[in-house]
Protein backbone atom coordinates (compact mmCIF):
# COMPACT_ATOMS: atom_id res chain seq x y z
CA UNK A 1 0.00 0.00 0.00
CA UNK A 2 1.25 3.50 -0.47
CA UNK A 3 2.31 5.85 1.86
CA UNK A 4 1.22 9.63 2.51
CA UNK A 5 4.12 10.51 1.09
CA UNK A 6 7.43 9.89 -1.51
CA UNK A 7 10.04 10.65 0.98
CA UNK A 8 12.64 7.69 0.91
CA UNK A 9 11.83 5.32 4.20
CA UNK A 10 14.97 3.66 6.16
CA UNK A 11 15.64 -0.15 5.56
CA UNK A 12 17.85 -0.93 7.69
CA UNK A 13 15.89 -2.09 10.82
CA UNK A 14 17.34 -5.11 10.21
CA UNK A 15 20.77 -4.09 10.91
CA UNK A 16 18.62 -2.97 14.66
CA UNK A 17 17.94 -6.62 15.38
CA UNK A 18 19.48 -8.05 18.51
CA UNK A 19 21.14 -11.92 19.06
CA UNK A 20 19.56 -15.14 17.07
CA UNK A 21 16.72 -16.37 18.38
CA UNK A 22 16.46 -18.34 15.52
CA UNK A 23 18.06 -21.83 16.42
CA UNK A 24 15.90 -20.90 19.43
CA UNK A 25 12.60 -21.32 17.59
CA UNK A 26 13.91 -24.14 15.98
CA UNK A 27 13.90 -26.33 18.47
CA UNK A 28 12.11 -29.75 18.08
CA UNK A 29 10.83 -29.58 21.72
CA UNK A 30 7.87 -26.83 20.70
CA UNK A 31 6.50 -28.07 16.87
CA UNK A 32 4.85 -25.11 17.15
CA UNK A 33 7.09 -22.57 16.88
CA UNK A 34 9.36 -24.64 15.11
CA UNK A 35 6.71 -25.05 11.81
CA UNK A 36 5.60 -21.19 12.26
CA UNK A 37 9.32 -20.16 11.81
CA UNK A 38 10.25 -22.39 9.06
CA UNK A 39 7.05 -20.96 7.48
CA UNK A 40 6.60 -17.69 7.73
CA UNK A 41 10.61 -16.22 8.92
CA UNK A 42 12.49 -18.79 6.73
CA UNK A 43 10.05 -19.21 4.30
CA UNK A 44 10.02 -22.82 3.78
CA UNK A 45 6.84 -24.07 1.94
CA UNK A 46 4.37 -26.31 3.43
CA UNK A 47 6.00 -29.36 1.11
CA UNK A 48 9.25 -29.21 2.82
CA UNK A 49 10.10 -32.49 4.45
CA UNK A 50 10.75 -30.26 7.97
CA UNK A 51 7.95 -28.40 7.68
CA UNK A 52 5.76 -31.51 6.85
CA UNK A 53 7.36 -33.04 10.29
CA UNK A 54 6.91 -30.13 12.43
CA UNK A 55 2.97 -29.54 11.60
CA UNK A 56 2.28 -33.12 11.91
CA UNK A 57 3.83 -33.85 15.59
CA UNK A 58 1.90 -30.12 16.79
CA UNK A 59 -1.64 -32.51 17.61
CA UNK A 60 0.18 -34.54 20.27
CA UNK A 61 2.48 -31.96 21.77
CA UNK A 62 1.20 -32.00 25.51
CA UNK A 63 -0.38 -28.62 25.96
CA UNK A 64 -2.06 -28.76 22.41
CA UNK A 65 -2.81 -32.76 22.88
CA UNK A 66 -4.58 -31.44 26.69
CA UNK A 67 -6.53 -28.68 24.26
CA UNK A 68 -8.40 -31.41 21.39
CA UNK A 69 -8.95 -34.06 24.85
CA UNK A 70 -10.52 -31.22 26.14
CA UNK A 71 -12.88 -30.86 23.28
CA UNK A 72 -16.60 -32.33 24.01
CA UNK A 73 -18.43 -33.87 20.92
CA UNK A 74 -21.90 -31.50 21.30
CA UNK A 75 -20.39 -28.57 22.93
CA UNK A 76 -16.76 -28.37 22.31
CA UNK A 77 -14.86 -25.56 24.44
CA UNK A 78 -18.19 -24.42 25.38
CA UNK A 79 -21.88 -24.17 24.92
CA UNK A 80 -22.82 -25.18 21.27
CA UNK A 81 -25.59 -22.28 21.08
CA UNK A 82 -23.46 -19.78 21.91
CA UNK A 83 -19.57 -20.66 20.48
CA UNK A 84 -18.33 -17.45 22.11
CA UNK A 85 -19.61 -18.14 25.63
CA UNK A 86 -16.37 -18.61 27.62
CA UNK A 87 -14.55 -15.80 26.36
CA UNK A 88 -10.59 -16.59 26.20
CA UNK A 89 -11.01 -20.56 26.84
CA UNK A 90 -14.62 -20.84 24.98
CA UNK A 91 -15.08 -22.48 20.94
CA UNK A 92 -14.06 -19.20 19.12
CA UNK A 93 -11.24 -18.06 20.70
CA UNK A 94 -9.12 -21.97 21.46
CA UNK A 95 -10.32 -22.39 17.42
CA UNK A 96 -8.31 -19.06 17.04
CA UNK A 97 -5.63 -20.50 19.19
CA UNK A 98 -4.72 -23.73 17.42
CA UNK A 99 -5.30 -21.69 14.18
CA UNK A 100 -2.69 -19.50 15.53
CA UNK A 101 -0.90 -22.18 16.60
CA UNK A 102 -0.38 -23.95 12.94
CA UNK A 103 -2.87 -26.58 13.79
CA UNK A 104 -4.11 -28.37 10.57
CA UNK A 105 -7.26 -29.27 9.80
CA UNK A 106 -9.45 -32.36 11.41
CA UNK A 107 -12.76 -33.43 10.80
CA UNK A 108 -13.07 -32.82 14.84
CA UNK A 109 -12.31 -28.86 14.06
CA UNK A 110 -13.99 -29.19 10.97
CA UNK A 111 -17.44 -29.80 13.52
CA UNK A 112 -16.16 -26.88 15.52
CA UNK A 113 -15.98 -24.07 12.99
CA UNK A 114 -19.56 -25.34 11.47
CA UNK A 115 -20.49 -24.47 15.19
CA UNK A 116 -19.25 -21.21 15.00
CA UNK A 117 -20.69 -20.83 11.74
CA UNK A 118 -24.09 -21.93 12.24
CA UNK A 119 -24.55 -20.10 15.80
CA UNK A 120 -22.13 -17.80 15.77
CA UNK A 121 -22.74 -15.90 12.33
CA UNK A 122 -25.62 -13.60 11.69
CA UNK A 123 -27.39 -13.87 8.90
CA UNK A 124 -25.64 -10.28 7.75
CA UNK A 125 -22.39 -12.30 7.50
CA UNK A 126 -21.16 -10.71 10.80
CA UNK A 127 -20.11 -12.50 14.11
CA UNK A 128 -22.06 -12.00 17.10
CA UNK A 129 -21.64 -13.54 20.42
CA UNK A 130 -25.82 -13.35 21.00
CA UNK A 131 -26.98 -13.32 17.77
CA UNK A 132 -28.34 -10.39 18.00
CA UNK A 133 -26.97 -7.58 15.01
CA UNK A 134 -26.33 -4.77 17.64
CA UNK A 135 -23.48 -7.40 18.94
CA UNK A 136 -21.57 -7.72 16.02
CA UNK A 137 -17.93 -6.81 16.82
CA UNK A 138 -15.43 -5.78 14.12
CA UNK A 139 -13.09 -8.13 16.45
CA UNK A 140 -15.07 -11.25 16.51
CA UNK A 141 -15.84 -11.13 12.98
CA UNK A 142 -12.36 -10.58 12.42
CA UNK A 143 -10.59 -13.18 14.25
CA UNK A 144 -13.63 -15.73 12.53
CA UNK A 145 -12.52 -14.69 9.77
CA UNK A 146 -8.88 -15.20 9.93
CA UNK A 147 -9.14 -18.50 11.59
CA UNK A 148 -11.41 -20.00 9.26
CA UNK A 149 -9.55 -19.06 6.44
CA UNK A 150 -6.82 -20.51 8.23
CA UNK A 151 -8.80 -24.05 8.60
CA UNK A 152 -9.89 -23.84 4.43
CA UNK A 153 -12.97 -21.90 4.35
CA UNK A 154 -11.59 -19.73 2.00
CA UNK A 155 -14.67 -19.75 -0.94
CA UNK A 156 -16.87 -20.85 1.40
CA UNK A 157 -20.35 -18.54 0.47
CA UNK A 158 -20.48 -18.26 4.06
CA UNK A 159 -17.19 -16.91 4.98
CA UNK A 160 -17.57 -14.64 1.50
CA UNK A 161 -20.38 -13.70 3.10
CA UNK A 162 -18.61 -12.51 6.16
CA UNK A 163 -16.16 -10.86 4.52
CA UNK A 164 -18.72 -8.67 2.42
CA UNK A 165 -20.06 -7.62 5.64
CA UNK A 166 -16.77 -6.67 6.81
CA UNK A 167 -15.52 -4.64 3.90
CA UNK A 168 -18.38 -3.00 4.04
CA UNK A 169 -18.51 -2.36 7.85
CA UNK A 170 -14.88 -0.64 7.24
CA UNK A 171 -15.95 2.16 4.87
CA UNK A 172 -19.67 2.36 6.90
CA UNK A 173 -19.96 6.19 9.09
CA UNK A 174 -19.51 4.70 12.44
CA UNK A 175 -18.18 1.39 11.46
CA UNK A 176 -15.22 1.30 13.72
CA UNK A 177 -16.76 2.37 16.68
CA UNK A 178 -17.90 -0.17 19.69
CA UNK A 179 -19.65 0.40 22.22
CA UNK A 180 -17.67 -1.06 24.67
CA UNK A 181 -15.21 1.95 23.46
CA UNK A 182 -17.67 4.18 24.43
CA UNK A 183 -18.26 4.65 20.81
CA UNK A 184 -15.50 5.40 19.65
CA UNK A 185 -13.00 3.83 17.15
CA UNK A 186 -11.94 0.38 18.55
CA UNK A 187 -8.57 0.01 17.76
CA UNK A 188 -8.32 -3.55 18.67
CA UNK A 189 -11.13 -4.17 16.57
CA UNK A 190 -9.18 -2.50 13.64
CA UNK A 191 -6.41 -4.65 14.29
CA UNK A 192 -8.54 -7.62 13.89
CA UNK A 193 -10.08 -6.55 10.85
CA UNK A 194 -7.23 -5.69 9.33
CA UNK A 195 -5.07 -8.83 10.36
CA UNK A 196 -8.58 -10.89 8.33
CA UNK A 197 -7.84 -9.02 5.19
CA UNK A 198 -3.65 -9.44 5.43
CA UNK A 199 -4.54 -13.65 5.51
CA UNK A 200 -6.33 -13.18 2.10
CA UNK A 201 -4.09 -13.48 -0.90
CA UNK A 202 -3.15 -10.22 -2.63
CA UNK A 203 -4.50 -11.56 -5.99
CA UNK A 204 -8.08 -11.91 -4.43
CA UNK A 205 -8.35 -8.65 -3.02
CA UNK A 206 -11.22 -6.32 -4.81
CA UNK A 207 -10.94 -2.79 -5.70
CA UNK A 208 -13.88 -3.12 -1.88
CA UNK A 209 -11.33 -4.64 -0.13
CA UNK A 210 -8.21 -2.41 -0.80
CA UNK A 211 -10.53 0.47 0.26
CA UNK A 212 -11.88 -0.98 3.19
CA UNK A 213 -8.29 -1.67 4.53
CA UNK A 214 -7.43 1.92 3.75
CA UNK A 215 -9.73 3.05 5.34
CA UNK A 216 -8.75 1.22 8.51
CA UNK A 217 -4.82 1.31 8.16
CA UNK A 218 -5.39 5.18 8.37
CA UNK A 219 -8.05 5.10 11.14
CA UNK A 220 -5.24 2.96 13.12
CA UNK A 221 -2.08 5.22 11.68
CA UNK A 222 -3.78 8.48 12.31
CA UNK A 223 -4.69 7.75 15.37
CA UNK A 224 -2.82 9.60 18.38
CA UNK A 225 -1.86 6.92 20.89
CA UNK A 226 -0.53 7.54 24.14
CA UNK A 227 1.89 4.68 24.93
CA UNK A 228 2.63 6.60 27.94
CA UNK A 229 -0.62 6.88 29.18
CA UNK A 230 -3.88 5.66 28.30
CA UNK A 231 -2.21 3.56 25.41
CA UNK A 232 0.49 1.59 27.64
CA UNK A 233 -0.93 -1.50 27.23
CA UNK A 234 0.06 -1.76 23.85
CA UNK A 235 3.59 -2.06 24.57
CA UNK A 236 2.42 -5.44 27.36
CA UNK A 237 2.65 -7.83 24.20
CA UNK A 238 1.14 -11.02 24.36
CA UNK A 239 0.07 -14.35 23.52
CA UNK A 240 -2.45 -15.51 22.90
CA UNK A 241 -4.76 -12.76 22.16
CA UNK A 242 -8.45 -12.51 22.43
CA UNK A 243 -10.74 -9.65 21.29
CA UNK A 244 -7.35 -7.36 22.56
CA UNK A 245 -4.63 -6.60 20.57
CA UNK A 246 -1.01 -4.82 20.86
CA UNK A 247 1.48 -2.95 19.22
CA UNK A 248 3.42 -6.25 17.90
CA UNK A 249 0.20 -7.82 16.51
CA UNK A 250 -0.88 -4.63 14.93
CA UNK A 251 2.38 -4.04 13.16
CA UNK A 252 2.75 -7.23 12.03
CA UNK A 253 -0.84 -6.92 10.03
CA UNK A 254 0.29 -3.84 8.71
CA UNK A 255 3.36 -4.77 7.04
CA UNK A 256 1.76 -8.18 5.86
CA UNK A 257 -0.42 -5.93 4.09
CA UNK A 258 2.43 -3.70 2.43
CA UNK A 259 2.45 -0.53 4.97
CA UNK A 260 6.04 -1.11 6.24
CA UNK A 261 7.06 2.51 3.50
CA UNK A 262 4.46 4.12 5.12
CA UNK A 263 6.32 7.04 6.89
CA UNK A 264 3.03 6.52 9.73
CA UNK A 265 5.15 2.72 11.09
CA UNK A 266 8.22 4.31 11.47
CA UNK A 267 7.59 4.94 15.40
CA UNK A 268 5.75 2.09 16.02
CA UNK A 269 8.23 -0.37 14.43
CA UNK A 270 10.82 1.32 16.66
CA UNK A 271 9.30 0.73 19.71
CA UNK A 272 8.44 -2.64 18.96
CA UNK A 273 12.30 -3.08 17.88
CA UNK A 274 13.41 -1.33 21.07
CA UNK A 275 11.69 -3.78 23.19
CA UNK A 276 13.58 -6.71 22.21
CA UNK A 277 16.47 -7.95 24.60
CA UNK A 278 19.32 -8.33 24.23
CA UNK A 279 19.23 -12.10 23.10
CA UNK A 280 16.27 -10.96 20.67
CA UNK A 281 13.67 -12.72 22.43
CA UNK A 282 10.91 -10.87 23.14
CA UNK A 283 9.03 -11.37 26.33
CA UNK A 284 5.21 -12.33 27.29
CA UNK A 285 4.18 -9.18 28.74
CA UNK A 286 0.58 -9.86 28.75
CA UNK A 287 -0.91 -12.78 31.20
CA UNK A 288 -3.93 -14.93 29.61
CA UNK A 289 -6.53 -16.60 30.85
CA UNK A 290 -6.06 -19.08 28.03
CA UNK A 291 -2.56 -21.31 27.31
CA UNK A 292 -0.56 -20.27 30.02
CA UNK A 293 2.76 -22.22 28.27
CA UNK A 294 5.16 -19.24 29.07
CA UNK A 295 5.01 -16.89 31.79
CA UNK A 296 4.33 -13.53 32.00
CA UNK A 297 7.86 -11.69 31.71
CA UNK A 298 9.63 -14.83 30.53
CA UNK A 299 10.44 -15.20 26.36
CA UNK A 300 8.13 -15.71 24.24
CA UNK A 301 8.59 -17.64 20.75
CA UNK A 302 4.94 -16.45 19.63
CA UNK A 303 5.41 -12.92 20.52
CA UNK A 304 8.80 -13.06 18.61
CA UNK A 305 7.74 -14.76 15.64
CA UNK A 306 5.39 -12.15 15.36
CA UNK A 307 7.99 -9.11 15.61
CA UNK A 308 9.98 -10.77 13.51
CA UNK A 309 7.41 -11.18 10.92
CA UNK A 310 6.12 -7.78 11.24
CA UNK A 311 9.68 -6.39 10.34
CA UNK A 312 10.86 -8.86 7.53
CA UNK A 313 7.49 -7.98 6.04
CA UNK A 314 8.28 -4.52 6.31
CA UNK A 315 10.99 -4.38 5.19
CA UNK A 316 10.87 -6.46 2.07
CA UNK A 317 7.73 -3.65 1.16
CA UNK A 318 10.65 -0.68 2.06
CA UNK A 319 13.07 -2.06 -0.37
CA UNK A 320 9.97 -2.86 -3.13
CA UNK A 321 9.03 0.16 -2.84
CA UNK A 322 12.66 2.04 -3.30
CA UNK A 323 13.34 -0.30 -6.55
CA UNK A 324 9.98 0.96 -7.77
CA UNK A 325 10.71 4.54 -6.99
CA UNK A 326 13.81 4.14 -8.31
CA UNK A 327 12.61 2.92 -11.68
CA UNK A 328 10.51 5.63 -11.37
CA UNK A 329 13.20 7.93 -11.72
Amino acid sequence: MPGKDDAPMPIGRQDKLKGDPIPWLLEAANPSARYLTLRHLLDSGERDSQVAEARAAIPEWPPVHEILALMDAVDFWGRADKPFYGGAVGTHATLSLLAALGMARTPQLEAACENVLEHGQHESGGFTYDGTPGHRFLCYTGKAISTLTHFGYRGDPRLERALEYLTKRSTTPDGLTCPYADGEECQWGIVKALAAFAVLPPASRTPDHVQAIETLANAVLDHQFDFEGRDARWLNFGFPLDYQSDLVELCDALARLDYGPDPRMNRLLELVLAAQPADGRWLKQYGTRAFQVEKKGQPSKWVTIRARRALKHARRSIMKADRARLRGK
